[in-house]
């Protein structure tokens, strides 16, 4: 009597089927994660920019958006950016993206990607 060697055909179906779950899995991250990437860099270019310039609250709207239409960036909307002034200043020193991405997966499963970043230049008060 010889013994089977090798998987069965169910086997096999399992793990193709386990392999194909965590391929689609990725394949909806991973792009997420990467724009997430892109608004990082984004953000710390803007950095620079607040602390070279003084920027109005539309002087930074409009580089936020021109940046995000060019690293295309979509997740990001106006309503999720809040831009904030310093306490003796009237021009922007804080900026936070509060942003949350729906990919599709699965039927009815979406996968959600909650992300939050903040700039802040203004310097730090020093107790006396």
């Amino acid at each position: 009597m010889k013994k089977q060697q090798g998987m069965t055909l169910i086997s096999w179906v399992i793990v193709l089927a386990i392999i194909a779950f965590f391929a689609t899995l990725t394949m909806r991250l991973v792009p997420m994660y990467q724009e997430y990437y892109g608004v990082l860099q984004i953000m710390k270019s803007m950095e620079t920019e607040l602390k070279n310039n003084k920027l109005s609250n539309q002087q930074v709207m409009l580089l936020l958006s021109k940046r995000f239409n060019t690293g295309y960036i979509s997740s990001v909307k106006k309503e999720n950016i809040e831009l904030s002034r310093g306490r003796s200043n009237a021009y922007v020193t804080k900026i936070v993206l509060d942003y949350e991405v729906r990919k599709p997966f699965f039927a009815h499963i979406d996968l959600v990607g909650h992300f939050v970043t903040e700039v802040d230049v203004e310097p730090e008060p020093t107790n006396r």
